[in-house]
């Protein structure tokens, strides 16, 4: 048999029940890294609209809110602690601040807040000289905005510039920079990533790799290395790019290859390298595998798989190679490189001009390669007399820094 209670007294538990909810709830701390992840995007989008630098304002709201722990950001909305004024007619709440119980604005939702606080800013003549600023010197802009009278405490602009500087908060100012834009719909990975414990990003629409390197803050070669994009055509939006070395092993013993899967694609599925993947495998560079093979992700096989050559597989791969430019390189350093002439080059990628910029993505007609294994008496002189090339260009191809070579060492000739 059930409790009997009378029906106020249950009125009663319920309210009580529920207000021990919403106070658990409301007591719950959010961490630094729980803040930003909640509200990069939304600091993106003020930046693109009222040209606010997205670190400068999730610094404010950090620092302002408690990193949304205030009782203003809980049960307010309020994330920098705008007051009411004589103009505010919607809804207001009382907290201690210069003076007893002050009225202060209350929003239906955070991002509501972060807006009226870049519209503050904007429509506030004080501050009109921030925005001659330049957007990515957020130092600059905690000075302006410490100058302007923003903030009382005369340390307020050393605190902002060290939270963006601890939690990295200028990378989100670069990624609008570079063209990301928080409106439009993030495109998914184009692979299931099977987890290794490597940091990872997915290519958006306009994102080049000189792009995903600065915002990332890497270079452009470690991105290059980093996911064996010499065995990629191009990078696409949904790519999986790692922005960490991945690992000589996946997370799991091995792989069915699917229809359309290159041995690329399942080195980003696993996060392991594609040289490490072709070793365990036993197979030759360059070769794919047949749908249907199971390749070994751990251990090394005890056997070749089924494989097709690149011609097979990608007829389109087998006439052109993208190289990515890297600082310091010329159209005559690349074309010296892969023995092209440069017009073949500008021809190829539709250039009007020499002008290229870092992280560019070139297609380079292959040429025919000869892999010639050194004998004993070779040397480079006479190796280029054999071939009718220069030591130079052979140097340049095997990036060989001196004239020193070894018996059994495979020097690449290229031949047009």
């Amino acid at each position: 048999m059930g409790l009997f209670l009378p029906c106020s007294m249950k009125y009663k538990i319920i309210i009580i029940l529920s207000f021990l909810f919403i106070k658990n709830i409301v007591s719950q701390t959010i961490t630094v890294k729980q803040y930003i992840d909640t509200f990069k995007n939304i600091a993106m989008k003020e930046m693109l609209e009222y040209k606010i630098p997205a670190s400068i304002t999730l610094a404010q709201g950090l620092l302002e809110s408690g990193s949304g722990n205030s009782r203003l950001a809980k049960q307010g909305n309020n994330h920098f602690g705008i007051k009411c004024k004589k103009d505010w007619t919607a809804c207001t709440i009382l907290e201690d601040d210069d003076a007893l119980q002050e009225c202060f604005r209350c929003y239906a939702k955070a991002e509501a807040s972060y807006k009226d606080h870049s519209r503050f800013l904007m429509d506030n003549k004080r501050y009109s000289a921030l925005f001659l600023l330049d957007i990515s010197d957020y130092k600059s802009w905690a000075k302006g905005l410490l100058s302007a009278g923003y903030a009382t405490n005369q340390k307020y602009a050393d605190l902002l510039i060290s939270t963006i500087e601890r939690n990295k908060l200028m990378l989100f100012d670069s990624m609008v920079l570079a063209g990301y834009n928080p409106y439009s719909t993030q495109i998914p990975a184009n692979i299931d990533i099977v987890y290794n414990n490597v940091p990872s990003t997915v290519v958006q629409q306009n994102q080049t790799v000189d792009k995903i390197a600065n915002t990332n803050n890497k270079t452009v070669n470690k991105i290059v290395k980093y996911n064996d994009l010499s065995f990629h055509s191009s990078i696409e939006p949904g790519d999986v790019l790692y922005l960490k070395p991945k690992k000589r092993k996946a997370s799991v013993a091995s792989h069915e290859v699917k229809e359309g899967e290159s041995m690329w694609k399942i080195s980003q599925k696993y996060a392991i390298r594609i040289s490490a993947l072709y070793t365990k495998n036993l197979m030759q560079v360059g070769t794919e595998p047949k749908v249907g093979v199971v390749l070994n992700l751990q251990r090394k096989a005890t056997s070749m798989p089924d494989t097709m050559s690149t011609i097979e597989n990608k007829v389109e791969s087998v006439n052109y190679t993208i190289h990515y430019v890297s600082l310091g390189e010329t159209l005559y350093s690349i074309s010296q490189k892969y023995n092209i002439p440069i017009e073949d080059i500008k021809s190829k990628n539709g250039l009007k001009s020499d002008q290229i910029s870092l992280g560019m993505e070139l297609k380079i007609e292959k040429s025919a390669i000869i892999v010639y294994k050194v004998q004993s008496g070779d040397t480079l002189y006479s190796i280029s007399r054999k071939f009718t090339v220069t030591v130079e260009e052979i140097k340049i191809w095997n990036n060989i820094s001196d004239n020193s070579i070894t018996i059994g060492q495979n020097i690449e000739i290229r031949t047009r």
